[in-house]
């Protein structure tokens, strides 16, 4: 169980220094994009074809840290009214409802990734192959799966206060 802990935080902190650091290359070359259109006159042709490949990679990502930190949207009025165990019920068929449609959309994220691999798709400005923008969808699927996953678990063992999220190193499983 050590080594399962210890591989979630290892993810855990890799998908949030990604994101951060997605963010950080998207701002400067944004930033770097605007002082050389407005002070120069000049225009990069790649700078807006990167930012919306690095947005999309921080999308798909950003999903995956949502569903673990439990913080996409929802509607809590309804569970205010129900039993605790209808709402134990309820967040779990949302659960698998996600789970269903997360298959869907990363099996057909990982046909894009097929098709353009073998088409030999490339980005116009930055002439890379297409398959590294659609990689993020089944990546990002996975990762959504695999905290759903971990979410599911603890919600039906009754230890949902008890989060992966925020465990320390004595924490237990």
């Amino acid at each position: 169980m050590n080594a399962l802990r210890k591989g979630m935080q290892i993810l855990y902190k890799t998908e949030e220094t990604l994101i951060g650091l997605l963010i950080i290359i998207a701002t400067a070359v944004l930033f770097s994009n605007v002082v050389l259109r407005y002070g120069f006159d000049a225009n990069t042709s790649w700078a807006a074809e990167l930012i919306r490949y690095l947005m999309i990679w921080i999308t798909f990502i950003g999903m995956a840290l949502c569903f673990r930190r439990g913080i996409h949207v929802g509607i809590d009025f309804l569970l205010n009214y129900l039993s605790k165990r209808m709402t134990k019920l309820l967040q779990l068929v949302v659960n698998v409802l996600s789970i269903v449609f997360l298959i869907f959309l990363g099996s057909y994220g990982l046909e894009l990734v097929l098709f353009s691999v073998g088409t030999g798709q490339i980005t116009p400005s930055l002439e890379i192959g297409m398959y590294w923008v659609y990689l993020i969808i089944p990546i990002g699927c996975a990762l959504s799966i695999l905290h759903i996953c971990v979410l599911t678990f603890q919600l039906l063992t009754g230890k949902e206060e008890t989060s992966l999220n925020n465990m320390s190193e004595g924490d237990s499983l």
